[in-house]
């Protein structure tokens, strides 16, 4: 495969994860409005480790558990950000 494809193919990976990334954050606004109604913490340990165990578990090649976790570490940080700003 050549440069030009390899970064194509990337591009439309990334595409893909953009809008499941908003999707996600649209989720989690919802939750957070539903958390603060319930008086219910932002952060919950218990589950990001639940989030992060299922993750690895998803991969094929466990090589890239620890991407994964520095990834979904991020995310879940975004997450909490993305609650915490709520109104």
């Amino acid at each position: 495969m050549e440069l030009g494809r390899f970064r194509k193919e990337i591009d439309k990976i990334d595409r893909e994860i953009v809008k499941l990334l908003e999707k996600r954050f649209i989720l989690v606004s919802d939750l957070g409005i539903y958390k603060k109604k319930q008086n219910l913490p932002v952060y919950d340990e218990a589950r990001e480790k639940e989030v992060l165990e299922s993750c690895r578990d998803m991969l094929e090649n466990k090589e890239y558990s620890k991407y994964i976790d520095d990834i979904y570490l991020q995310i879940m940080k975004a997450c909490r950000d993305i609650q915490g700003d709520l109104k």
